[in-house]
Protein backbone atom coordinates (compact mmCIF):
# COMPACT_ATOMS: atom_id res chain seq x y z
CA UNK A 1 0.00 0.00 0.00
CA UNK A 2 3.17 2.14 0.75
CA UNK A 3 4.32 1.62 -2.42
CA UNK A 4 1.49 2.08 -4.42
CA UNK A 5 1.12 5.64 -2.26
CA UNK A 6 4.53 6.58 -3.31
CA UNK A 7 3.68 5.47 -7.18
CA UNK A 8 0.72 7.73 -6.99
CA UNK A 9 2.54 10.54 -5.76
CA UNK A 10 4.88 10.36 -7.60
CA UNK A 11 2.97 10.43 -10.95
CA UNK A 12 0.95 13.36 -9.80
CA UNK A 13 4.29 15.38 -9.03
CA UNK A 14 4.84 14.24 -12.42
CA UNK A 15 2.12 15.37 -14.06
CA UNK A 16 2.08 18.83 -12.00
CA UNK A 17 5.62 19.52 -13.39
CA UNK A 18 4.76 18.72 -16.85
CA UNK A 19 1.35 20.18 -16.60
CA UNK A 20 3.24 23.88 -15.48
CA UNK A 21 6.02 23.31 -18.37
CA UNK A 22 3.02 22.66 -21.11
CA UNK A 23 1.73 26.05 -20.08
CA UNK A 24 4.83 27.75 -19.98
CA UNK A 25 6.41 27.02 -23.13
CA UNK A 26 2.82 27.89 -25.00
CA UNK A 27 3.43 31.36 -23.26
CA UNK A 28 6.70 31.89 -24.43
CA UNK A 29 5.58 30.99 -28.05
CA UNK A 30 3.28 32.99 -28.12
CA UNK A 31 5.23 35.83 -26.28
CA UNK A 32 7.67 35.66 -29.14
CA UNK A 33 5.40 35.42 -31.81
CA UNK A 34 3.71 38.55 -30.74
CA UNK A 35 7.03 40.41 -29.93
CA UNK A 36 8.18 39.49 -33.85
CA UNK A 37 10.01 36.19 -33.42
CA UNK A 38 8.69 34.07 -36.06
CA UNK A 39 7.98 30.84 -35.70
CA UNK A 40 8.92 28.76 -38.66
CA UNK A 41 7.50 32.35 -40.19
CA UNK A 42 4.19 31.55 -39.21
CA UNK A 43 1.28 33.75 -39.58
CA UNK A 44 0.19 35.55 -36.31
CA UNK A 45 -3.18 34.40 -36.75
CA UNK A 46 -2.29 31.08 -37.14
CA UNK A 47 0.58 31.04 -33.96
CA UNK A 48 -2.31 32.62 -31.75
CA UNK A 49 -4.83 29.95 -33.05
CA UNK A 50 -2.52 27.21 -32.16
CA UNK A 51 -1.54 28.43 -28.69
CA UNK A 52 -5.22 28.98 -27.55
CA UNK A 53 -6.14 25.44 -28.93
CA UNK A 54 -3.24 23.96 -26.98
CA UNK A 55 -4.00 26.17 -23.96
CA UNK A 56 -7.85 25.14 -24.40
CA UNK A 57 -6.58 21.15 -24.52
CA UNK A 58 -4.51 21.88 -21.85
CA UNK A 59 -5.78 23.49 -18.55
CA UNK A 60 -8.59 21.65 -17.77
CA UNK A 61 -6.12 18.73 -16.86
CA UNK A 62 -5.97 19.94 -13.54
CA UNK A 63 -9.01 18.46 -12.35
CA UNK A 64 -7.26 15.45 -12.68
CA UNK A 65 -5.71 16.27 -10.02
CA UNK A 66 -8.51 16.09 -7.82
CA UNK A 67 -7.93 14.18 -4.66
CA UNK A 68 -11.35 13.22 -4.47
CA UNK A 69 -11.53 11.51 -7.99
CA UNK A 70 -10.88 7.97 -5.87
CA UNK A 71 -14.57 8.72 -4.32
CA UNK A 72 -16.62 10.09 -6.95
CA UNK A 73 -18.89 7.34 -6.95
CA UNK A 74 -20.49 9.36 -4.47
CA UNK A 75 -20.38 12.67 -6.60
CA UNK A 76 -23.44 13.54 -8.26
CA UNK A 77 -24.50 12.20 -11.80
CA UNK A 78 -23.49 15.40 -13.75
CA UNK A 79 -20.09 15.74 -11.85
CA UNK A 80 -19.54 12.00 -12.47
CA UNK A 81 -19.91 12.38 -16.13
CA UNK A 82 -17.86 15.85 -16.33
CA UNK A 83 -14.45 13.27 -14.63
CA UNK A 84 -15.20 10.80 -17.05
CA UNK A 85 -14.98 13.24 -19.75
CA UNK A 86 -12.07 14.71 -18.90
CA UNK A 87 -10.51 11.30 -18.35
CA UNK A 88 -11.12 11.00 -22.44
CA UNK A 89 -10.26 14.26 -23.08
CA UNK A 90 -7.05 15.12 -21.30
CA UNK A 91 -5.89 11.79 -22.75
CA UNK A 92 -6.53 12.77 -26.27
CA UNK A 93 -5.19 16.53 -25.28
CA UNK A 94 -1.86 15.63 -24.01
CA UNK A 95 -1.24 12.99 -26.91
CA UNK A 96 -2.05 16.36 -28.81
CA UNK A 97 0.07 18.94 -27.50
CA UNK A 98 3.13 17.29 -26.14
CA UNK A 99 4.63 16.14 -29.72
CA UNK A 100 2.92 19.51 -30.84
CA UNK A 101 4.98 21.74 -28.64
CA UNK A 102 8.40 19.73 -28.79
CA UNK A 103 8.32 20.05 -32.78
CA UNK A 104 7.10 24.05 -32.11
CA UNK A 105 10.13 23.84 -29.84
CA UNK A 106 12.70 22.06 -31.95
CA UNK A 107 11.49 25.20 -35.05
CA UNK A 108 13.99 27.52 -32.93
CA UNK A 109 17.03 25.11 -33.63
CA UNK A 110 19.86 26.11 -36.03
CA UNK A 111 18.81 24.63 -39.52
CA UNK A 112 22.65 23.41 -40.04
CA UNK A 113 23.19 20.10 -38.17
CA UNK A 114 25.19 20.85 -34.58
CA UNK A 115 26.23 18.83 -31.79
CA UNK A 116 23.79 20.88 -29.84
CA UNK A 117 20.63 19.90 -32.00
CA UNK A 118 21.65 15.99 -31.83
CA UNK A 119 21.53 17.04 -28.26
CA UNK A 120 18.23 18.34 -27.65
CA UNK A 121 16.59 15.59 -30.52
CA UNK A 122 18.33 12.74 -28.80
CA UNK A 123 16.80 13.98 -25.42
CA UNK A 124 13.29 14.65 -26.95
CA UNK A 125 13.38 11.01 -28.07
CA UNK A 126 14.62 9.78 -24.93
CA UNK A 127 11.99 11.71 -22.71
CA UNK A 128 8.73 10.78 -25.66
CA UNK A 129 9.23 6.89 -24.68
CA UNK A 130 8.03 8.25 -20.88
CA UNK A 131 6.32 11.02 -21.54
CA UNK A 132 2.91 9.84 -21.48
CA UNK A 133 3.05 7.76 -18.38
CA UNK A 134 1.50 10.55 -16.00
CA UNK A 135 -1.89 11.71 -18.72
CA UNK A 136 -1.92 7.19 -18.64
CA UNK A 137 -1.78 6.92 -14.81
CA UNK A 138 -4.26 9.75 -14.07
CA UNK A 139 -6.60 9.71 -17.22
CA UNK A 140 -6.16 6.41 -19.80
CA UNK A 141 -6.23 4.06 -16.88
CA UNK A 142 -9.24 5.59 -15.11
CA UNK A 143 -11.31 4.21 -18.76
CA UNK A 144 -13.94 1.76 -17.20
CA UNK A 145 -16.31 1.05 -20.81
CA UNK A 146 -14.37 -1.83 -22.57
CA UNK A 147 -16.01 0.44 -25.82
CA UNK A 148 -13.66 3.09 -24.43
CA UNK A 149 -10.76 1.63 -23.29
CA UNK A 150 -11.03 -0.11 -27.04
CA UNK A 151 -11.82 3.34 -28.65
CA UNK A 152 -9.42 5.38 -27.01
CA UNK A 153 -6.31 2.14 -27.27
CA UNK A 154 -6.65 2.73 -31.05
CA UNK A 155 -6.66 6.37 -30.86
CA UNK A 156 -3.78 6.73 -28.64
CA UNK A 157 -1.84 4.95 -30.98
CA UNK A 158 -3.06 6.42 -33.87
CA UNK A 159 -2.22 9.79 -32.61
CA UNK A 160 1.05 7.92 -31.68
CA UNK A 161 2.14 7.33 -34.95
CA UNK A 162 0.14 10.87 -36.74
CA UNK A 163 2.36 13.69 -34.99
CA UNK A 164 5.34 14.06 -35.24
CA UNK A 165 8.31 14.92 -32.53
CA UNK A 166 9.97 17.27 -34.92
CA UNK A 167 9.60 18.46 -38.35
CA UNK A 168 13.42 20.27 -38.08
CA UNK A 169 16.00 18.63 -40.83
CA UNK A 170 18.90 19.78 -38.85
CA UNK A 171 20.16 16.59 -37.62
CA UNK A 172 22.15 13.79 -37.78
CA UNK A 173 21.24 10.76 -40.16
CA UNK A 174 20.41 8.39 -38.07
CA UNK A 175 18.39 10.71 -35.66
CA UNK A 176 16.57 11.65 -38.26
CA UNK A 177 15.63 8.69 -39.23
CA UNK A 178 14.36 7.05 -35.57
CA UNK A 179 11.91 10.58 -35.78
CA UNK A 180 10.83 10.18 -38.86
CA UNK A 181 10.10 6.24 -38.64
CA UNK A 182 7.52 5.46 -36.11
CA UNK A 183 9.85 3.28 -34.17
CA UNK A 184 9.61 5.79 -30.97
CA UNK A 185 6.03 6.23 -31.16
CA UNK A 186 5.92 2.20 -30.71
CA UNK A 187 8.06 1.76 -27.84
CA UNK A 188 6.51 4.85 -26.05
CA UNK A 189 3.27 2.63 -26.68
CA UNK A 190 4.28 -0.27 -25.74
CA UNK A 191 5.14 1.13 -22.03
CA UNK A 192 2.58 3.63 -21.84
CA UNK A 193 -0.07 0.60 -22.30
CA UNK A 194 2.23 -2.03 -19.99
CA UNK A 195 1.15 0.63 -17.77
CA UNK A 196 -2.17 1.38 -17.99
CA UNK A 197 -2.82 -2.34 -18.60
CA UNK A 198 -1.23 -3.84 -15.83
CA UNK A 199 -3.52 -0.99 -13.77
CA UNK A 200 -6.65 -2.48 -15.81
CA UNK A 201 -5.77 -5.66 -13.90
CA UNK A 202 -4.19 -7.50 -17.13
CA UNK A 203 -0.83 -9.74 -16.93
CA UNK A 204 1.56 -8.68 -19.72
CA UNK A 205 2.30 -11.07 -22.25
CA UNK A 206 4.61 -14.00 -21.63
CA UNK A 207 8.07 -14.13 -24.45
CA UNK A 208 9.11 -17.67 -23.13
CA UNK A 209 7.34 -21.04 -24.53
CA UNK A 210 4.62 -22.82 -23.36
CA UNK A 211 5.24 -26.29 -21.90
CA UNK A 212 2.18 -28.21 -22.70
CA UNK A 213 2.82 -27.32 -26.78
CA UNK A 214 3.13 -30.02 -28.85
CA UNK A 215 6.79 -30.88 -30.02
CA UNK A 216 5.68 -31.73 -33.84
CA UNK A 217 3.33 -28.29 -34.07
CA UNK A 218 6.05 -26.37 -33.37
CA UNK A 219 8.00 -27.51 -35.62
CA UNK A 220 5.44 -27.37 -38.69
CA UNK A 221 4.66 -23.26 -37.25
CA UNK A 222 8.72 -22.47 -37.60
CA UNK A 223 8.67 -24.07 -41.04
CA UNK A 224 5.68 -22.66 -41.95
CA UNK A 225 6.56 -19.25 -40.89
CA UNK A 226 9.53 -19.04 -42.57
CA UNK A 227 7.94 -19.84 -46.05
CA UNK A 228 5.46 -17.65 -45.54
CA UNK A 229 8.13 -14.53 -44.55
CA UNK A 230 9.98 -15.97 -47.50
CA UNK A 231 7.25 -16.23 -50.68
CA UNK A 232 6.08 -12.45 -48.82
CA UNK A 233 8.88 -10.67 -49.44
CA UNK A 234 10.92 -12.78 -52.60
CA UNK A 235 7.63 -14.19 -54.34
CA UNK A 236 7.49 -12.73 -57.63
CA UNK A 237 5.16 -15.11 -59.27
CA UNK A 238 2.27 -13.92 -61.50
CA UNK A 239 0.64 -17.18 -62.69
CA UNK A 240 1.06 -20.65 -61.56
CA UNK A 241 3.42 -21.54 -63.96
CA UNK A 242 5.62 -19.26 -62.13
CA UNK A 243 4.58 -20.12 -58.38
CA UNK A 244 8.20 -20.56 -56.80
CA UNK A 245 9.68 -17.90 -58.73
CA UNK A 246 12.00 -15.60 -56.21
CA UNK A 247 13.84 -12.31 -56.17
CA UNK A 248 15.86 -11.34 -54.14
CA UNK A 249 16.88 -8.65 -55.12
CA UNK A 250 17.41 -5.70 -52.46
CA UNK A 251 15.72 -2.58 -53.90
CA UNK A 252 16.02 -0.10 -50.69
CA UNK A 253 18.17 -0.02 -47.35
CA UNK A 254 16.80 3.20 -45.70
CA UNK A 255 16.99 2.92 -42.61
CA UNK A 256 13.47 4.56 -41.89
CA UNK A 257 11.80 1.49 -43.91
CA UNK A 258 13.46 -1.26 -41.78
CA UNK A 259 12.43 0.94 -38.36
CA UNK A 260 8.85 1.03 -39.82
CA UNK A 261 8.63 -2.27 -40.67
CA UNK A 262 9.80 -2.92 -37.20
CA UNK A 263 7.78 -0.37 -36.06
CA UNK A 264 4.20 -2.65 -37.03
CA UNK A 265 5.71 -5.97 -35.48
CA UNK A 266 5.78 -4.33 -32.26
CA UNK A 267 2.35 -1.65 -32.54
CA UNK A 268 0.45 -3.16 -34.13
CA UNK A 269 1.08 -6.89 -32.72
CA UNK A 270 1.02 -5.32 -28.54
CA UNK A 271 -2.07 -3.18 -29.77
CA UNK A 272 -4.21 -5.95 -31.60
CA UNK A 273 -2.58 -9.44 -30.01
CA UNK A 274 -2.82 -7.58 -26.11
CA UNK A 275 -4.56 -4.75 -25.45
CA UNK A 276 -7.49 -4.92 -27.60
CA UNK A 277 -7.24 -9.15 -27.90
CA UNK A 278 -7.07 -9.44 -23.75
CA UNK A 279 -9.71 -6.45 -23.06
CA UNK A 280 -12.23 -8.81 -25.51
CA UNK A 281 -11.47 -12.29 -23.66
CA UNK A 282 -12.28 -10.58 -20.77
CA UNK A 283 -15.56 -9.23 -21.70
CA UNK A 284 -16.50 -12.60 -23.07
CA UNK A 285 -15.02 -14.59 -20.28
CA UNK A 286 -16.98 -17.62 -19.43
CA UNK A 287 -18.80 -17.46 -22.83
CA UNK A 288 -18.78 -20.61 -25.42
CA UNK A 289 -16.91 -19.35 -27.62
CA UNK A 290 -14.60 -16.76 -26.01
CA UNK A 291 -11.62 -16.98 -27.63
CA UNK A 292 -12.91 -17.83 -31.58
CA UNK A 293 -15.20 -14.12 -30.61
CA UNK A 294 -11.81 -12.50 -29.38
CA UNK A 295 -9.74 -13.22 -31.97
CA UNK A 296 -12.08 -12.36 -34.75
CA UNK A 297 -13.24 -9.05 -33.00
CA UNK A 298 -9.24 -8.03 -33.03
CA UNK A 299 -8.52 -9.13 -36.10
CA UNK A 300 -11.37 -7.13 -37.40
CA UNK A 301 -9.98 -4.27 -35.98
CA UNK A 302 -6.55 -4.96 -37.02
CA UNK A 303 -7.68 -5.08 -40.93
CA UNK A 304 -9.77 -2.03 -40.61
CA UNK A 305 -6.69 -0.80 -39.13
CA UNK A 306 -5.19 -0.62 -42.65
CA UNK A 307 -8.09 0.92 -44.53
CA UNK A 308 -6.36 4.79 -43.72
CA UNK A 309 -3.91 3.20 -46.58
CA UNK A 310 -6.77 4.89 -49.16
CA UNK A 311 -4.35 7.87 -49.08
CA UNK A 312 -0.98 6.27 -50.71
CA UNK A 313 -2.49 3.33 -52.62
CA UNK A 314 -5.36 2.25 -54.97
CA UNK A 315 -8.38 0.80 -53.69
CA UNK A 316 -8.37 -2.76 -54.94
CA UNK A 317 -4.66 -3.03 -53.05
CA UNK A 318 -6.16 -1.54 -49.66
CA UNK A 319 -9.52 -3.96 -49.83
CA UNK A 320 -6.82 -6.97 -50.69
CA UNK A 321 -4.48 -5.62 -47.80
CA UNK A 322 -7.06 -5.80 -45.49
CA UNK A 323 -8.60 -8.91 -46.45
CA UNK A 324 -4.80 -10.47 -45.97
CA UNK A 325 -4.31 -8.55 -42.70
CA UNK A 326 -7.32 -9.86 -41.43
CA UNK A 327 -6.86 -13.87 -42.09
CA UNK A 328 -2.99 -12.92 -40.96
CA UNK A 329 -4.03 -11.43 -37.88
CA UNK A 330 -6.54 -14.53 -36.90
CA UNK A 331 -2.99 -16.84 -37.60
CA UNK A 332 -1.18 -14.37 -35.75
CA UNK A 333 -3.70 -14.93 -32.15
CA UNK A 334 -3.95 -18.27 -32.85
CA UNK A 335 0.14 -18.94 -32.69
CA UNK A 336 0.38 -16.49 -29.43
CA UNK A 337 -2.77 -18.67 -27.61
CA UNK A 338 -1.49 -21.75 -28.63
CA UNK A 339 2.65 -20.89 -27.77
CA UNK A 340 2.31 -18.53 -25.09
CA UNK A 341 5.21 -17.03 -26.88
CA UNK A 342 4.02 -13.45 -27.76
CA UNK A 343 7.78 -12.91 -29.70
CA UNK A 344 6.77 -15.42 -32.32
CA UNK A 345 3.88 -12.86 -33.96
CA UNK A 346 5.65 -10.01 -33.65
CA UNK A 347 9.14 -11.05 -35.00
CA UNK A 348 6.83 -12.47 -37.76
CA UNK A 349 5.03 -9.58 -38.08
CA UNK A 350 8.26 -7.20 -38.43
CA UNK A 351 10.13 -9.68 -40.86
CA UNK A 352 7.05 -9.81 -43.56
CA UNK A 353 6.94 -6.30 -43.17
CA UNK A 354 11.13 -5.46 -43.45
CA UNK A 355 11.64 -7.92 -45.73
CA UNK A 356 8.91 -6.85 -47.99
CA UNK A 357 9.99 -3.07 -47.49
CA UNK A 358 13.24 -3.54 -48.48
CA UNK A 359 12.85 -5.76 -51.56
CA UNK A 360 10.22 -3.25 -53.29
CA UNK A 361 11.51 0.03 -51.57
CA UNK A 362 8.78 0.90 -50.63
CA UNK A 363 5.62 0.47 -48.05
CA UNK A 364 2.77 0.78 -50.27
CA UNK A 365 1.21 -2.02 -52.48
CA UNK A 366 1.01 -1.93 -56.38
CA UNK A 367 -2.92 -2.74 -57.73
CA UNK A 368 -3.06 -6.47 -57.49
CA UNK A 369 -4.15 -8.61 -60.67
CA UNK A 370 -6.08 -10.93 -61.26
CA UNK A 371 -3.65 -13.69 -59.81
CA UNK A 372 -2.81 -11.90 -56.82
CA UNK A 373 -6.56 -12.05 -55.62
CA UNK A 374 -6.49 -16.01 -56.24
CA UNK A 375 -3.48 -16.49 -54.27
CA UNK A 376 -5.20 -14.21 -51.68
CA UNK A 377 -7.86 -16.78 -51.29
CA UNK A 378 -6.09 -19.91 -51.11
CA UNK A 379 -3.47 -17.90 -48.57
CA UNK A 380 -6.42 -17.14 -46.39
CA UNK A 381 -7.72 -20.35 -46.51
CA UNK A 382 -4.81 -21.90 -45.27
CA UNK A 383 -4.06 -19.31 -42.50
CA UNK A 384 -7.51 -19.77 -41.14
CA UNK A 385 -6.97 -23.48 -41.38
CA UNK A 386 -4.34 -23.56 -39.21
CA UNK A 387 -5.75 -20.88 -37.15
CA UNK A 388 -8.71 -23.37 -36.60
CA UNK A 389 -6.30 -26.46 -35.56
CA UNK A 390 -4.84 -24.53 -33.26
CA UNK A 391 -8.10 -23.57 -31.78
CA UNK A 392 -10.05 -27.01 -31.55
CA UNK A 393 -9.41 -30.29 -30.06
CA UNK A 394 -6.46 -30.76 -27.41
CA UNK A 395 -4.87 -27.66 -28.86
CA UNK A 396 -7.77 -25.75 -27.36
CA UNK A 397 -7.77 -26.93 -24.43
CA UNK A 398 -3.50 -26.07 -24.07
CA UNK A 399 -4.84 -22.30 -25.03
CA UNK A 400 -6.73 -23.09 -21.88
CA UNK A 401 -4.14 -23.93 -19.87
CA UNK A 402 -2.06 -21.25 -21.14
CA UNK A 403 -4.36 -18.48 -19.86
CA UNK A 404 -6.24 -19.33 -17.25
CA UNK A 405 -6.64 -15.63 -15.81
CA UNK A 406 -8.40 -14.78 -18.83
CA UNK A 407 -11.00 -17.37 -18.83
Amino acid sequence: MLKQKSFNSLIRMWFLVQYFLEIAVIGILLMRRLLGVSWQNKPLGLVLTTCIFLLILTVPGVFLLNPHEAHSNQSKRWQRLLLRFNHYYQTLGQLIVLPTLLSMLCSFLPTEVTIFNNLILSLILIYSLVMYIPIGVLAFARIQSLLGRMLMSLIVAFLMLSLPLTGHTGFDPILLALSNSDIMAALSFVILTSIVMKIWGFELPKFSWAHNSQKGIILFLIIFSLITIIFNAFGTAESWQQILQLDFTIRSTSLTLLLNGLEAGILEEWLCRFVLLYLLLHALRNRLFQFDLAIIGSSLIFSLAHIPNLAVQSLDATILQAIFAFSLGILFAAIYLYTKAFWWPMLFHASMDILAFITSGKETMSIPTSFDWMILIITAIIFLGIAAFLLSGQRRETVKENFPELL
